[in-house]
């Protein structure tokens, strides 16, 4: 056998045994809650996807994969999603024994040993939405009621969004499309960048404040903001004001577009 030939039948064998520690469970969750209830959502790494309908009750789907690339597989199995609540609470949370520290050492091991978990989350559309999550991709739709968001390193889409935005982002990117724009909504930013899609005849006060803060907007401001003059903010009274938009921000970008 030449050596060539030997290190691809390592390569072949390993291969194998990666996959075949490879695994996958689900959690399947239906709870009742009120129309105008709360779901809260604490998730770390992996996928977040809410819909909406007008059901008075929540459907929770939760897949955990496990790529099986250590010998620390009890991580998977101890790894799981827990779904509690009452009428005017529902609560998702993902629980790991060591769920603080392990995401860390295991970068010395060999990368990121965790398993990939990814929700899909199905609220009546008045239902308020809290959710927090670390380096996970989240994608709202069609919700009527309240969004507060904390995320760290992840990225953010809502779409038709009708409710307040409350959004916290520490490194990432959000992109947000508001069907109608009727309460103050606050946006605060360390070296992310937000795209606010908002009705052309939204009525609406807008302000940027921050350092190193870049403002590019649709709407005509009173005051264009400096990435280079952290002294200087943003701020207009768009078709006559109304509720306020307002964006805090530290080496981030802002985009107000009309549509």
């Amino acid at each position: 056998m030449t050596a060539g030939t030997f290190g691809l039948s390592v390569a072949l064998v390993l291969g194998c045994a990666s996959l075949a520690l490879a695994e996958t469970k689900t959690i399947d969750r239906t709870l009742p809650l009120s129309p105008t209830g709360t779901v809260a959502l604490e998730a770390h790494n992996g996928s977040i996807e809410v819909r909406t309908w007008d059901r008075p009750e929540v459907e929770v789907h939760v897949r955990i994969d496990w790529a099986g690339v250590s010998a620390s597989s009890y991580r998977f199995r101890a790894t799981t999603v827990d779904v509690d609540g009452s009428a005017d609470r529902v609560s998702i949370r993902w629980n790991s024994p060591d769920r603080y520290g392990w995401g860390l050492w295991s970068l010395f091991e060999d990368g990121w040993v965790g398993p990939d978990v990814r929700y899909t989350v199905t609220a009546p559309r008045n239902a308020r939405l809290e959710i927090q999550n670390h380096n996970a991709e989240t994608d709202i739709r069609d919700v009527n009621a309240a969004v507060r968001i904390g995320t760290h390193n992840g990225t953010v889409r809502v779409a038709n969004l009708t409710g307040p935005l409350d959004l916290g982002m520490h490194n990432g990117w959000a992109r947000v499309d508001f069907a109608s724009f009727s309460r103050d909504s606050r946006i605060v930013t360390h070296n992310g960048s937000v795209e606010l899609a908002l009705p052309a005849a939204s009525k609406f006060s807008f302000s940027a404040r921050g350092h190193h803060v870049r403002v590019d907007s649709d709407f005509p401001l009173a005051r264009q903001a400096s990435y280079f003059d952290p002294r200087w903010g943003s701020s207009g009274s768009i078709n006559g004001g109304g509720p306020n938009l307002e964006v805090v921000t530290n080496n981030g970008s802002v985009h107000l577009r009309s549509k």
